[in-house]
């Protein structure tokens, strides 16, 4: 171990771990006890009856890594501890430690907002010596790395789009794979935002090596809020090239995970890269898979295939403001004031439209793309109109 720092009463000896701020003595430092459990200290102005005077907070190792990380700033670290904090004080060789409330801490017993430790740099540029299974385990985080292979081969430069667009649909495939009670419609809930976003770490050495990790540390059950979910991202890329298994795990799925498994294999296509792919959360479940080019754009076509069966049925209530029958598009607007727009079925064609017109209307949806930007739009297809008259139950 290393050097003693104190014998804290109801805690046991606590060493020396890592120094932050150092004059004369250590001022803010973390400890650890033989048990290796984590503790973050803060020296503080002591009374007139002690030599010295100390905040001592149990801290867990992923949330230590974070505040090193500069990811948590220190005012935060000790006024929401993930336990208790202890105001130990030293007179002569005798130390005593007290349990105290957050709301008690003065002003002058904490760091100013908006100050961090300032200890490792926020990216990891060099290769971790940690395999990715030991990083999420050490630091309470799920991590996915990511290889992105240029003409899958071991070019260390791409062009920035290629990355930003790989990164970016990953980041958006998690999302859909969290949101499981999703449709076709509607926004991502903040919420599955918040626990699924994933966060830049750094890079590695791997052809171009990029490390993600979870924003949230584990629950005591070594889960995160992204653990199922990232559980969800290994079955999917390892069901990916077998149609039989890809259908199967779509068909639990919101639809939109489909769309966006298809945005990131057409941007990893379109940049010509191949992708390999290793998570692992903290409680010690670790994935790898590989994709070349050519693989890449067999799984494409598969979940091409797939994406045509998706569709999606829904009434809507409000009024029918438009057709044209030569065009054979409609225009819709709902109770909510939302315009929808589209095609009409062919079985509806010939009907005889009143316009305006109060009624329940039912559309088909899927997940096309917009002839002019080349984005994602929803595309409806009117398949039913059932005029509501005034008085008529």
């Amino acid at each position: 171990m290393n050097e003693l720092f104190v014998r804290l009463p109801s805690v046991g000896e606590l060493y020396y771990h890592h120094t932050y701020l150092f004059y004369d003595e250590p001022l803010i430092f973390s400890c650890v006890s033989k048990a290796m459990q984590y503790f973050f200290v803060l020296a503080v102005p002591s009374a007139p009856s002690s030599d010295e005077t100390w905040l001592v907070v149990p801290i867990s190792s992923g949330r230590l890594s974070k505040a090193e990380k500069n990811a948590i700033e220190l005012r935060d670290l000790i006024t929401n501890p993930e336990t208790v904090i202890f105001l130990a004080d030293r007179t002569g060789t005798e130390v005593s430690a007290i349990t105290i409330e957050p709301s008690a801490l003065t002003d002058k017993m904490l760091p100013e907002a908006g100050e961090y430790l300032d200890y490792r740099p926020v990216l990891e540029l060099l290769p971790s010596p940690q395999a990715p299974v030991e990083q999420a385990v050490v630091e309470m985080r799920d991590v996915i790395e990511i290889s992105l292979e240029k003409d899958d081969g071991h070019a260390h430069e791409l062009p920035c789009l290629t990355v930003v667009n790989a990164i970016d649909n990953i980041q958006q495939l998690v999302y859909a794979l969290a949101y499981k009670n999703g449709g076709i419609r509607g926004a991502i809930p903040q919420k599955i935002k918040e626990d699924c976003q994933l966060s830049i770490t750094g890079m590695f050495a791997a052809s171009v090596g990029i490390r993600l990790k979870s924003d949230e540390l584990c629950d005591m059950y070594l889960e995160t809020p992204l653990t199922a979910t990232l559980k969800d991202l290994n079955q999917l890329f390892d069901a990916a090239a077998d149609k039989v298994k890809l259908k199967a795990f779509l068909s639990e799925q919101n639809p939109r995970v489909a769309y966006r498994f298809r945005a990131l294999l057409a941007a990893l296509i379109h940049g010509k890269v191949g992708i390999k792919l290793n998570t692992a959360s903290p409680n010690k479940n670790s994935y790898t898979k590989h994709y070349s080019t050519k693989e890449l754009a067999k799984s494409f076509a598969l979940i091409e295939a797939e994406i045509e069966e998706i569709v999606e049925t829904q009434s809507f209530y409000g009024e029918l403001v438009g057709v044209n029958v030569e065009r054979n598009t409609f225009e819709f607007v709902t109770t909510g004031d939302e315009h929808i727009r589209g095609k009409m079925a062919a079985s509806i064609r010939d009907s005889v439209f009143s316009i305006p017109q109060t009624a329940e209307v039912v559309v088909e949806m899927r997940i096309g793309q917009d002839t002019m930007t080349r984005t994602e739009k929803i595309l409806y297809t009117l398949i039913d109109v059932k005029p509501i008259v005034p008085g008529q139950g």
